[in-house]
């Protein structure tokens, strides 16, 4: 079983790994210059697309690991029960009481009737044909109170000396039990009916933390349920005829059965942790503290945060509730409200600071955000009007920082925005280009650098909004890099370059020699 159960989960963890790496392709080539609206819209179809296949294995994934740990108990419990069906054996043969092997039994049949189901269907090769159950008293030997049309034998083998129809017998008493073995009813009279009075389900509820593998909890606050479990226990219901009562409850009917049990698995670890039991290993405790390491990861790398373990048990917590395992926008949306500015250590030696700052994937976004606006011409606030900095009192980077890492923001949609604002006013050429997926920047850039060599000055110091820059390009067409250079010598600020000054030197000289001061 283990090896047919590696085999799949390896098997689904391959193709999981491959959806991952098609989508990481995909978005690579949204990142390449020169792709039209049209072309992102088929990859970003295609990226949606392998994204939901991504999320469907995940979820097979999730479930055949948690379903892994039941098949083991499905085996050991067919074990069980062959083990049991050979001691009941042996002990009938040798005239025992039976009643213990025959509780166990009993239990364990109604555990195995409750997995079966989920396991055979998913793994058919393990599949084992229950031990046949032979029905009857629990006890060694038969009762020897009377039965109905028939005379009773008696505990000493004599008849006894009343009717056996409708009378009382001379054994027991009316409305106690007859003295055969421990455990097992009389099929005859016992006394009037109604004697024996309903249990109570406080008192149930004290004998044992969990009934038909439910916690206390659930009796407690659904209503009907806790009648259903005194009617179960004092009928001896079996697991199959006490949740078939349970299915009519209004709680079943509204939750489904993947609800039912996260309610019930953490309703469990509520209980044992109250009563000081190592809750560690239960499945909500494997849960979270599985989830915890997961976000406190996603944390670090999502924005350089070091979540305490309250924090990250308090995201987890949600998760598990809203069932948010294979939903991770929504995840970051509960990491956001914790990121903030961290303080590290820059520099070496004396010469080392506190640097307080943002961090991780966030701070990246975000710098790639600021390249876009610069490309085009525009400061942040330009390019993301519709971002309120309400919730961070009035800090932009935080309330983009927080944006990029809800998903609030996306910034192939913030370039292609700000794109279009670029276009706004500008001559047809550089709108064409600018549909075209390429940056104001990009558009000016062999201009720009002309004009740096020219007036001999850093690129960065040209703004995209330069009225020099922005003459080179007009609606009657592009100027060649040539006269543009010839232009450029009108601007003020050639004069102060050293070009200008050896070239008034050298006409000064040509003048000196041209009157003959200067040989």
């Amino acid at each position: 079983m283990a090896n047919a159960v590696r085999t799949k989960l390896q098997t689904i963890s391959g193709q999981y790994s491959a959806k991952v790496d098609e989508i990481r392709e995909l978005r690579a080539s949204l990142r390449k210059p020169f792709v039209t609206d049209a072309e992102a819209k088929a990859i970003n179809t295609k990226i949606r697309k392998l994204d939901a296949e991504r999320l469907k294995i995940n979820s097979e994934y999730n479930n055949l690991s948690k379903l892994a740990k039941t098949a083991e108990e499905y085996i050991d419990i067919n074990k069980k029960l062959k083990d049991l069906d050979a001691s009941i054996k042996k002990a009938e043969a040798r005239g025992e009481d039976t009643t213990t092997f025959k509780q166990q039994r009993t239990g364990a049949t109604n555990r195995l009737k409750t997995i079966a189901g989920e396991v055979e269907k998913y793994f058919p090769e393990i599949k084992v044909t229950p031990p046949s159950i032979t029905t009857g008293p629990t006890g060694a030997t038969k009762p020897t109170g009377p039965t109905t049309g028939t005379k009773p034998t008696g505990p000493t083998g004599t008849k006894p000396t009343g009717p056996t129809t409708g009378t009382k017998p001379t054994g027991p008493t009316t409305g106690t039990k007859p003295t055969g073995p421990t455990g097992t009813k009389p099929t005859g009279p016992t006394g009037p009916t109604g004697t024996k009075p309903p249990s109570n389900l406080k008192t149930l509820l004290e004998k044992t933390e969990f009934w038909y593998d439910l916690p206390d909890y659930i009796f407690n606050t659904v209503p009907g349920l806790g009648d259903i479990l005194i009617k179960a226990v004092d009928e001896e219901w079996d697991n199959e005829k006490f949740l078939a009562a349970a299915r009519g409850t209004t709680w079943w009917q509204k939750n489904s059965a993947n609800l039912r049990t996260r309610i019930i698995d953490r309703a469990k670890y509520n209980e044992l942790r109250a009563a000081g039991e190592d809750v560690s290993k239960t499945d909500y405790g494997l849960y979270i503290a599985k989830k915890k390491n997961e976000i406190k990861a996603r944390a670090r790398e999502l924005a350089g945060v070091t979540l305490t373990e309250e924090q990250a048990e308090s995201v987890a917590q949600k998760i598990y509730d809203g069932f948010l395992d294979d939903d991770p926008l929504a995840v970051n949306a509960l990491i956001v409200p914790f990121i903030g500015k961290v303080s590290s250590i820059a520099g070496t030696g004396l010469g080392a600071q506190n640097v307080t700052a943002y961090s991780g994937e966030a701070l990246k976004n975000f710098q790639t955000l600021q390249s876009i606006a610069k490309a085009n011409g525009f400061s942040l606030k330009d390019i993301l009007p519709g971002v309120s900095t309400t919730t961070t009192g009035g800090d932009l980077e935080q309330a983009v920082l927080q944006g990029l890492a809800a998903g609030t923001i996306d910034i192939n949609r913030v370039a292609q925005d700000a794109r279009v604002l670029a276009a706004q006013g500008q001559p047809e050429y550089v709108r064409n280009l600018l549909n075209q997926g390429y940056d104001l920047e990009n558009v000016y850039a062999p201009y720009r650098n002309q004009m740096a060599a020219e007036l001999e000055i850093n690129p960065d110091q040209i703004t995209l909004n330069d009225p020099t820059l922005r003459s080179a390009i007009t609606d009657k067409g592009d100027m060649n890099l040539f006269d543009f250079k010839r232009a450029l010598r009108q601007d003020n600020r050639w004069q102060y370059t050293q070009s200008a000054r050896d070239e008034v030197s050298s006409g000064a000289l040509k003048v000196l020699q041209d009157f003959g001061f200067m040989g």
